[in-house]
C-alpha cells in the first residue's frame, strides 16, 4: 500500500533543483544533437562528428547518475514489498533500517570501486572508445552518484529507526506511485 511521500521543507527545494536541472538541461541537449545528427545526416549526408561517443560518455551517464541521486532524494525508486507488509509493526522499521544500512554499504562498495576505475581512465587519458572524445571526466559521475546514494541510504536508515511512521517511501508498484502522484497533488490544490 502506498503512502503520502511528505514534500520536503523549501530550504530542501534548492538541492532538488540542483539535482534535477542538470539533468533536464542535459536531456535537452542530448535530444537536440541527436536530432540534429541525424538530420544533417539524412538531407546533407553532414552528420555531427563523434555523436555516438558524446552521447554515450557523457549525456547518458550524467542523466543516468543524476536520475539515481533524484529519485532516492525523493524517495520514489519502486519497492516490492512482499515479506514488509507481512512482518509485525514493532519490526519494521528495524528490518527497514537493516535494508537501507546494507543498501548503504553496497553503495559505498561501488563507489570504492568506481572511484579507482575514474583514477585509472583520468591517469591512461581514457577516450571515448577510438574517437578523441575526452572521457576520463565523465568516469568520475558514477562515483559522485555512488557517494551521495551511499549518505541518503544511511540517513534513510537512521529515519527508519528514529521516525518510524514515516516510511511513505515505500511504493509497491508503478500504478500505486501514479495514484499517490495524484493524491498529493490534489492535496496540495485544495490547501
Amino acid at each position: 500500500m502506498a503512502t503520502h511521500t511528505p514534500r520536503p521543507p523549501r530550504r530542501w527545494r534548492r538541492v532538488e533543483l540542483l539535482i534535477e536541472v542538470p539533468a533536464v538541461i542535459c536531456t535537452f541537449v542530448m535530444m537536440i544533437h541527436i536530432s540534429a545528427n541525424a538530420l544533417l545526416r539524412a538531407f546533407l549526408n553532414l552528420p555531427i562528428p563523434n555523436t555516438l561517443e558524446i552521447v554515450q560518455y557523457w549525456y547518458l551517464p550524467l542523466v543516468a547518475f543524476l536520475g539515481f541521486v533524484a529519485a532516492q532524494y525523493r524517495g520514489q525508486h519502486i519497492a516490492t514489498d512482499l515479506i514488509y507488509q507481512r512482518l509485525p509493526q514493532a519490526s519494521r522499521r528495524y528490518v527497514l533500517a537493516l535494508v537501507f544500512a546494507a543498501c548503504s554499504a553496497l553503495s559505498a562498495a561501488f563507489a570504492w570501486f568506481v572511484w579507482g576505475e575514474a583514477v585509472h581512465a583520468m591517469e591512461i587519458g581514457k577516450t571515448a572508445g577510438v574517437s578523441d572524445v575526452i572521457a576520463w571526466p565523465a568516469y568520475f559521475l558514477a562515483p559522485l552518484a555512488f557517494g551521495s546514494l551511499t549518505v541518503q541510504f544511511a540517513v534513510a536508515a537512521v529515519r527508519a529507526v528514529t521516525r518510524p511512521g514515516e516510511d511513505g517511501h515505500l511504493v509497491g508498484d508503478p500504478e500505486d506511485a501514479v495514484l499517490e502522484a495524484q493524491m498529493a497533488a490534489d492535496g496540495m490544490e485544495r490547501r
